[in-house]
């Protein structure tokens, strides 16, 4: 209890950090609740992986499920680094999906935001080498540096590094940095804080630089942002469910909104 006491005045004589805690807090539990009249929307659209990646992209079904019969072994593997299984590492779903759209698209510019111990950066630059050409860039916040999470990405090869460029601070301040620093990318990822507004702010920001034939991929669409972004973007997202309440959300770059 009086360590506790003692953190939480710490934390409190760093203003800065205090009011960021403020603001996340009054996003997760008061304005994003107020943004979730679409979860029907998602749950009605689900479909599973193979199934959602060949609707996102227009791609044959069989050609997807053969790239998914290939899945790289640290993801199927059973004996599994623990990393791969906390519980904010990317699931299966998420891998297996992130893989298959890099197979297929092969991106030269691809980006992130949200990394934690690096299952989504190891399996998208593990894709990227197969293909010989990409590079991506990721976005996170510094780990708390515990046993499971000791560095941000600590995942990844040093092996596949040199396609890696890794950026540690708020999203909100990186990303469009980053972004305009690229000019162009070719598939975008959020998994960074899942609330209406910083999953908003990030879809609309990235939206803009990711090219013709593109794809923009969501993590646990939980909230109405990307119904919201997509509609205004006059595009149908391709909704894939996971083994968590919340599913995954495509948006293609190219394919308009059916009615």
């Amino acid at each position: 209890m009086l360590s506790a006491l003692i953190r939480t005045v710490r934390f409190f004589r760093t203003p800065r950090v205090a009011a960021t805690w403020a603001a996340e807090f009054i996003d997760d539990r008061i304005i994003t609740p107020r943004h979730q009249s679409f979860l029907d929307y998602y749950t009605d659209r689900q479909l599973p992986v193979a199934e959602g990646i060949a609707e996102a992209t227009g791609v044959d079904l069989a050609e997807v499920n053969a790239l998914l019969s290939k899945l790289p072994d640290f993801l199927v593997a059973e004996n599994k680094d623990p990393g791969m299984t906390i519980k904010w590492s990317a699931t299966s779903e998420l891998a297996a999906t992130t893989y298959a759209l890099v197979k297929l698209l092969k991106p030269e510019v691809m980006v992130e935001t949200g990394v934690g111990a690096g299952v989504s950066s190891w399996t998208i630059l593990h894709a990227m080498e197969e293909n010989g050409t990409g590079r991506l860039v990721s976005i996170d916040l510094p780990t708390p540096n515990t046993e499971l999470l000791p560095d941000v990405g600590y995942l990844v090869p040093a092996e596949l590094r040199h396609r890696w460029s890794l950026r540690t601070g708020p999203s909100q301040k990186l990303l469009p940095a980053v972004l305009h620093e690229l000019g162009e990318i070719d598939i975008f990822q959020h998994d960074s804080r899942h609330s209406y507004t910083n999953q908003l702010r990030e879809y609309n920001t990235a939206w803009p630089f990711i090219r013709s034939g593109g794809m923009l991929v969501s993590d646990d669409v939980s909230n109405d942002a990307l119904y919201d972004a997509s509609f205004d973007w006059n595009r149908d997202p391709s909704i894939i469910g996971q083994s968590k309440e919340s599913p995954i959300g495509l948006v293609s770059k190219t394919q308009k909104i059916s009615s």
